[in-house]
């Protein structure tokens, strides 16, 4: 516990090197040019058997019939933002995208099935044959059934008659000629050929693809977009992506022609039920009149009468006024009438009021027309919804505010008409007393021709508005108008090449320099001397990556970057060592764990040392797994522990001479004890040390990991220097608490850290620089191996 809290104290705050970070990233060229290399050709891969999707538009203006009459008072409010034509243009939308509107459209286009070129080369489907089909496909029977079915056929084409039909990855239906009728899992169907089959066609195939068509009008309200072109204009762009142009026009071009059909038959609807009712009420003035008539001729008969005048002249032209304005009062009183018996009879809001009958108020025929234009809103809304949908709802609601408005403005007008009514008869009345002097039966007689008048009036009214409703039901145009028929630019909106090369390149970027990141992230192993820096622990260098052959590299003539490495290591050993000190000095070669390369370090690191002219002798202190023999290929000889047991044993009788360098002796581990500790606490081992002194200029000793076991701290105080090895990446950061502890805590006198097996490619200053092309630089005679052309192109 003490140990990692001195190793979290000790740890210093990095500071960023963008320089070191950019080093980091481009040491790993190579990679980023692969993945870029690699990034791309994906992209043009995809690219290469990926179907364009182009977009086409188009624009359409929304008329708005609801204006005119009293209502264009309101447009004041508009400018004050009360009030607008949002509600109509949403209804618009709503409609265009309906499934009832889409279903015609799939209809007329025949967009149930469709024909797919398949690839010869890859198999891959490439696009859909729309404009030049080579054939047409019909089924026999029942469309309804029909459009419920799916299913997919491969036709391969024979010669210019015959065609082979497959099901789409399955079994072959056989061949057959085209017009021919062919029982398929789809029911019967049949292929004809168009003219637009040619040679061209012949060995290549067309894949046949039905779909239902609940599923194609589901495609087509996700694939269509229509929306308000701004806040103010009255405009909607109506717009569709797909893989052919053609058939993207053909689709929105027929959308608005279905929605100019469906408008102008709402409008027919109007007429056709203002047209009957006209027929209706005319049916029965005319049975009125007929009685009025026979009511006149028997009043004649019975008073032997064939034409009658009158001899008060001004007062009859009075008279006369007074009589027009009672019969249009009562026309206008009659009307009034039968709109509010209409509307008292038909309580729902599916059924249209008759409009255009003259009513002299204004305001009722507005109202008549927006409460007919709502109903009609109302029946297409129903076509796809229920009454429970709030769009038709809030119309249920205006339908009723109408309603109100229309019942009381009628009922304000009857009163109004009323009163007109009596002040006229009234008046009337007047005249009557002054020509009192007619004769009775003229009188009566005039009371019937009057009401004669007023029907035949009533009756050539409703005559003359008839004809109006036939012109309006001859000439009625839809509420839009196109402003734009569908078009594209020709350029695909998907894929976009240049967005999916950027993105693949910079993805092939991306993804190398993640990996490294997270690599170095998750990565916990010592890599160089600044990795020890950070606990100031004292350091004397670091040692290359062994990539040669043998375990003794550092020989005389050698010109390697481990060689001029441990030569380096050999200058900074003399500045630590205590010079006035007399006798051979002692340089202990210990580790944290096996494996970190101790054994090879002070083995390269006494031939260094002899190879300078110094006595230097070898001593194997790892008694539990000892491995100079193996490494310096030595015959086996009595060693260190046998050397503590028997007395009787002298140094020469251990020394081994080095086969080359003549400066350069060994004394081995020994045989190996089974109490290995207790061993070297003997005095025994500290004679064999105070005699190397006077023998030898330097002792390099291997000893065991500190790690491990404590043999290493019994014997330390001998040492006139303890380098302690580190193999990088192969030490755990976190086990540096184990150096750092005892350096603070001096266990270890005099120690400095040498780094092993460092990997200095790609270096560019520091220590070892060039060590990764070769230390030696002047030096050599060695000829350079000629590279190969991928190699020399990595290096550069």
């Amino acid at each position: 516990m003490s140990q990692n809290n001195t190793f979290n104290q000790e740890t210093e705050e990095e500071t960023i090197n963008l320089r070191d970070i950019l080093e980091k990233y481009l040491r790993h060229w190579f990679w980023f040019a692969i993945g870029g290399v690699l990034a791309i050709s994906i992209a043009w891969v995809y690219l290469r058997y990926s179907i364009p999707v182009y977009e086409s538009k188009a624009s359409v203006l929304i008329k708005d019939d609801k204006k005119g009459g009293a209502i264009q008072g309101l447009d004041m409010f508009k400018d004050l933002g009360l009030m607008g034509g949002s509600a109509n243009l949403e209804n618009e939308i709503e409609i265009y995208r309906s499934r009832t509107l889409l279903e015609g459209v799939a209809k007329k286009l025949k967009l149930n099935y469709s024909l797919e070129l398949i690839g010869d080369k890859s198999g891959l489907i490439r696009g859909e044959v729309y404009d030049k089909a080579p054939i047409s496909f019909e089924v026999v029977g029942s469309d309804s059934l029909f459009y419920k079915r799916k299913g997919a056929f491969e036709v391969a084409f024979l010669n210019a008659n015959e065609f082979q039909l497959s099901v789409y990855d399955e079994n072959s239906l056989g061949k057959f000629p085209f017009g021919a009728i062919i029982k398929s899992p789809i029911g019967r169907i049949i292929i004809n050929k168009t003219a637009d089959l040619k040679e061209d066609w012949f060995n290549r195939s067309l894949l046949l693809r039905i779909s239902p068509l609940d599923d194609v009008v589901t495609g087509l309200q996700k694939a269509i977009t229509v929306e308000s072109a701004s806040k103010e204009a009255m405009v909607l762009n109506i717009g569709i992506k797909g893989p052919n142009i053609d058939k993207n026009n053909d689709i929105i071009n027929e959308l608005i022609a279905q929605h100019k059909v469906d408008a102008i038959e709402d409008k027919n609807e109007v007429a056709s039920n203002t047209s009957a009712f006209i027929n209706e009420r005319m049916k029965f003035i005319a049975a009125e009149l007929s009685t009025v008539e026979d009511e006149g001729q028997q009043y004649k008969s019975k008073y032997n009468l064939v034409d009658v005048t009158t001899d008060a002249a001004s007062y009859l032209q009075k008279e006369g006024v007074t009589d027009q304005a009672i019969t249009e009062t009562t026309i206008q009183l009659s009307l009034a009438e039968f709109m509010n018996s209409y509307i008292q009879q038909h309580q729902g809001y599916s059924d249209l009021l008759p409009s255009n009958l003259g009513f002299e108020d204004q305001s009722i025929a507005e109202m008549i027309n927006q409460y007919n234009l709502l109903v009609l809103d109302r029946n297409r809304l129903l076509q796809n919804s229920s009454e429970k949908n709030p769009a038709v709802q809030k119309i249920e609601g205006q339908l009723a505010g109408l309603k109100s408005s229309i019942s009381a403005s009628l009922k304000n007008s009857s009163s109004a008409l009323q009163l007109q009514l009596k002040k006229l008869k009234a008046q009337e009345n007047l005249y009557q007393s002054k020509i009192s002097s007619i004769p009775q039966f003229e009188r009566e007689y005039r009371d019937i021709l009057r009401q004669q008048q007023i029907k035949e009036t009533l009756y050539l009214y409703l005559l003359q508005k008839r004809e109006e409703n036939e012109i309006t039901l001859a000439a009625t145009v839809g509420n839009t108008k196109v402003v734009d028929y569908a078009y594209s630019n020709g350029e695909p909106v998907s894929p976009k090449k240049k967005i999916i090369y950027l993105g693949a390149f910079l993805l092939g970027l991306i993804l190398p320099a993640g990996f490294i990141y997270v690599r170095d992230m998750l990565d916990n192993k010592v890599h160089g001397l600044k990795d020890i820096e950070k606990f100031n622990l004292p350091t004397i260098g670091e040692i290359p990556k062994n990539e040669e052959k043998g375990d003794i590299i550092a020989t005389k003539h050698a010109k390697s970057g481990i060689s001029e490495a441990f030569r380096l290591i050999r200058t900074n050993i003399n500045f630590l060592l205590d010079h006035e000190k007399l006798g051979g000095k002692v340089i202990f070669v210990t580790s944290t764990i096996a494996g970190e390369g101790k054994t090879f370090t002070s083995l390269n690191l006494a031939h260094t040392i002899a190879n300078s002219g110094k006595k230097t002798v070898m001593v194997g202190l790892d008694l539990r797994k000892p491995k100079i023999d193996q490494y310096a290929q030595l015959e086996m000889r009595p060693g260190v522990s046998n050397y503590i047991v028997k007395h009787d044993l002298t140094i020469n009788d251990m020394l081994i001479k080095d086969k080359v360098n003549e400066h350069l002796s060994y004394i081995l581990s020994g045989d190996i004890p089974p109490n290995p500790s207790e061993l070297l606490m003997r005095d025994r081992l500290t004679e064999l040390f105070d005699q190397l002194k006077n023998d030898f200029e330097y002792i390099v000793v291997d000893t065991a990991p500190v790690g491990l076991v404590a043999d290493t701290l019994y014997t330390s105080p001998m040492a006139d220097l303890v380098l302690y090895v580190v193999r990088a990446n192969l030490m755990d950061k976190r086990m540096l608490s184990i150096p750092v502890s005892l350096y603070k805590d001096k266990k270890l006198g005099n120690m400095a850290v040498l780094i092993n097996g460092t990997d200095l490619k790609g270096k560019a200053y520091g220590y070892g620089y060039g060590y990764g092309y070769g230390y030696g630089y002047g030096y050599g005679t060695d000829k350079p191996k000629k590279k190969g052309f991928f190699s020399r192109f990595k290096k550069n």
